[in-house]
Formats: C-alpha cells, sequence, structure tokens
C-alpha cells in the first residue's frame, strides 16, 4: 500500500506519523506539486505520481481544486482528509462541533465540562490537535471531542458523531467555498451520517440556520438565549432542558467567567451536548470555573489605565461584530490581515457606537479603509504593521478605554497563523507596559 500525504504541516505529519506506525509506505508530495508549479499536465509525469497509489491523504488548507487532487478523482483514487483518517481508528464517542464562530470556546468548555466524571476526554481537530495523533489512544468507553471547521468538513464521508452541534453560519472562507451555499453545504456534513439514535443540537437564534436548517436522522434538540426551545435556554440566570414533556433545571449561571452574549450561546451548546452525552447535571457546575480560551476576546492586561484584549481568532466579520457588542465602554479597535474574498460593508453598517478609533494593517487594508469612507467612519488610521496599529491606539486612547485586536480577517499575510498574530500582539503590549515613554507613533502613521 503507497500513500501521498499533501500538507506537510502539523496535520500532514501527524498523518505520516499515524500511517507509517501502521507499517503503510507514505511520501510527503513535493511543495513543488502541490501549489502546482511542477508540470502537472504531462501525462508522463501524473502516471509517475499516481503509480502504485492507494490513497492520497489531504491536510485541511489544501484546497480541494487543487490540480493533484482533482486528477486523482479523475483516476479514481481515493482522497481523504487527515480527519477522517484518524476516526477510522478513534473508539468511542464522538462529539463534533462546527459554525462561523466559537467553535474553540465551545469545544474548550465541553472538554473541561467532561474532566469532571470518569471517562477519558480527548480533544482535538481543528483546535490544533491532529486525531491521527491520538486515535490508536482511545477506547470504547472514551469520548472524542472534535472542532470542525468547513475545510475538514468539506468532503466527509463516513465520519460519524453521536452528538453534533452546529453554533452558527455566517459568511466565511468565500474564497475557498465559491458560494455560500457551499459553505453551508460544507458546514452540514457534520449530520451526514448521524441515526436516530444520535443528537444534531442547533442554534435556534441563527438566522441562515433556522432558514436552512439540514435533514437529518438524528434527534433534534436546539439552544437559545432569547426564546424557550425544546432544548436548553436561560431563565432566572439558570440553564433549563426542555424535551416536551417536562422542563428540567441543568446549572446556574450567575457567576460565569466568559463575557458576552455569544458566550451565553456558547455555553448553552455545551451543557446541552454535555447533558446528552452523560445524562449528569452535577459536573455541569464546572461551567462557572471556566475562564476562556486564548486569542478570543483575552484579557491581557491594562497599561496607564487602558486595557488591551486580544481577539486575534476573530478571523472573520461576524466574529468581530460579536467582540465589538460584548464592550460599553469606548473601544480602539485593530482590524486588517489577509484576503478571504468579501468586502467591510457589513462591518461598518454594523459598527456599535462605542469604536472611538481604528487602526488599520496589512493586505485588507485598502478594502477597509474603503467601506469606512462608505460608511462615513472619519477615525481611522492607515498602519505599516501591527505594532505601529497598536502603539497608535495607545497614545490616542484615554484612560478607562480598551484597545482591542479584532481583525476580521486572516493572519497568513504577515503571520504564520492567528495565535502567532495573538502572541506577537501581546509581546507588543508587554512592551509598551515597560516602557510608556516610547516616543509617540501618531505622527509617524495617516489619518485616512
Amino acid at each position: 500500500m503507497n500513500v501521498l500525504i499533501l500538507g506537510n504541516g502539523l496535520s500532514g505529519k501527524s498523518a505520516y506519523s499515524y500511517l507509517k506506525n501502521k507499517g503503510i509506505n507514505t511520501k510527503f508530495a513535493k511543495e513543488d506539486d502541490i501549489n502546482g508549479s511542477t508540470i502537472l499536465n504531462e501525462k508522463e509525469y501524473l502516471d509517475r505520481l499516481f503509480s502504485g497509489l492507494s490513497f492520497i491523504v489531504t491536510s485541511p488548507g489544501i484546497d480541494r481544486e487543487n490540480k493533484i487532487i482533482v486528477e486523482a478523482e479523475k483516476r479514481n483514487i481515493p482522497v481523504i482528509g487527515e480527519l477522517e483518517l484518524g476516526l477510522i481508528s478513534t473508539k468511542g464517542n464522538v462529539i463534533a462541533v462546527t459554525g462561523t464562530n466559537g467553535k474553540t470556546t465551545t469545544v474548550s468548555l465541553i472538554n473541561y465540562i467532561l474532566a469532571g466524571q470518569e471517562r477519558k476526554v480527548f480533544l482535538g481537530g481543528n483546535i490544533g490537535t491532529p486525531v491521527t495523533s491520538f486515535a490508536n489512544k482511545t477506547q470504547n468507553e472514551d469520548i472524542v471531542v472534535l472542532e470542525c471547521s468547513s475545510y475538514q468538513l468539506e468532503k466527509i464521508e463516513k465520519m460519524h458523531a453521536h452528538v453534533a452541534v452546529i453554533l452558527n453560519i455566517t459568511p466565511d472562507h468565500l474564497s475557498r467555498h465559491k458560494t455560500m451555499q457551499n459553505y453551508i453545504t460544507a458546514k452540514f456534513n457534520i449530520c451526514k451520517n448521524q441515526t436516530e439514535n444520535d443528537f444534531l443540537l442547533l442554534n435556534a437564534d441563527s438566522e441562515i440556520l433556522m432558514k436552512y436548517a439540514p435533514k437529518t436522522n438524528a434527534r433534534v434538540y436546539y439552544f437559545s438565549t432569547k426564546h424557550k426551545v425544546v432544548g436548553c435556554y436561560i431563565k432566572n440566570g439558570c440553564i433549563y432542558f426542555n424535551d416536551n414533556q417536562k422542563q428540567k433545571k441543568l446549572v446556574s449561571i450567575q457567576n460565569i467567567k466568559l463575557i458576552g452574549e455569544h458566550n451565553l450561546s456558547n455555553i448553552l451548546a455545551s451543557c446541552l451536548a454535555v447533558y446528552l452525552e452523560t445524562g449528569s447535571t452535577e459536573i455541569l457546575k464546572r461551567v462557572s470555573d471556566f475562564h476562556g480560551v486564548e486569542h478570543r476576546i483575552e484579557y491581557v492586561q491594562a497599561v496607564g489605565g487602558i486595557s488591551f484584549y486580544n481577539d486575534s481568532k476573530a478571523t472573520n466579520i461576524a466574529s468581530t461584530l460579536v467582540a465589538l457588542k460584548s464592550f460599553k465602554t469606548k473601544i480602539n479597535l485593530i482590524l486588517g490581515g489577509s484576503e478571504k474574498g468579501y468586502d467591510f460593508d457589513e462591518l461598518f453598517a454594523n459598527l456599535t457606537p462605542n469604536v472611538a478609533q481604528i487602526a488599520v494593517f496589512g493586505q485588507t487594508k485598502p478594502k477597509i479603509i474603503y467601506s469606512a469612507k462608505k460608511f462615513e467612519f472619519k477615525n481611522i488610521y492607515s498602519c505599516d504593521t501591527l505594532k505601529s496599529c497598536t502603539k497608535l491606539l495607545f497614545n490616542l486612547a484615554k484612560p478607562g478605554e480598551i484597545v482591542l485586536l479584532s481583525p476580521a480577517c486572516a493572519s497568513f499575510d504577515h503571520f504564520k497563523n492567528f495565535e502567532e498574530r495573538g502572541s506577537v500582539f501581546k509581546k507588543i503590549v508587554r512592551e509598551i507596559a515597560e516602557s510608556e515613554t516610547d516616543e509617540p507613533q501618531i505622527k509617524k502613521e495617516t489619518q485616512v
């Protein structure tokens, strides 16, 4: 058996080790092959590349329109994603979570709550731990919690989740999926193979999700911060479960640490998933001790009365709008990054009135500035780097205000990923805290 792996990142390397440990002859595709710079249209070259190949494993970042994948499918050579490859050997019940925003917070909270019971829990997927890295360690009584991106769900064939959660759907990754319908279809693949013994959990407050609700054989429950639903809802500071026969109080959320209504939705989804999986209300008390995840509306520190928040994980407009609605005080906002195929009209059309100034950098800077002018937002500054944005806004901000990195863009123009972007931001803040005597940056930047 011979296997070709496309992508030499974390997922690809994990898949390589997984297959090699099974005694399977495995190799990585060359970077030139993946990028199409090799002469892929020559039959002799393609014949040599695919000779004796049993199947191809792809990392999430490899586009399904990649020439190697297209040619492999023409030749009936199976193509499988790393997530689904790992699930072939995974034992135990799977709780899978997808959505445009909130995935990482939700799976992290589910994992945190489940740590309070005896069954072993594995957390992986898009959160940064490949399924192939732990698949062979799982047992039948275990629980596997997965964060699933649209890239990972794009070509799912056999993945089966006992509990599937769709948090929300808003426009994202359209440069990859081309149309909103393609993006929605990819997300809905999370429940593709569910049976009547499984559960599908849907956000009743998501307009798109309710309009295009997936067809499923699973038992469907809902969660809502606004209405009483069949599933979980909020009443008098507590989460209640309703199954159309009885209502049951699950847990109080009066002392939760997470801020913002979006996190109430994530908490509802997490508690509903855990309750349906375990039947326990006792372990749900752990929800009040959860402090959130790094890079998602993460408090960094205060300098001179100005608080810094790291929301580097906000890689789309909807996520940034959620962050803005989480604060009542004045916000000095950092936007910009790499292109994802949309304009920023939606952001400025819904900008909260507490946004005082905006500093912009990165590949998308011209598009953001264009939308800002279109909606007559005047306090916007053009900067060259994240560092100059941060220092500028620190100099402009007043005590009691915040400086928020919530870019509404991917990070790949300046950084390896959103984690690196967030870590660099926190380092910049530490530098500011160590030396408040830095030369003001206002005169070095351009107000647009």
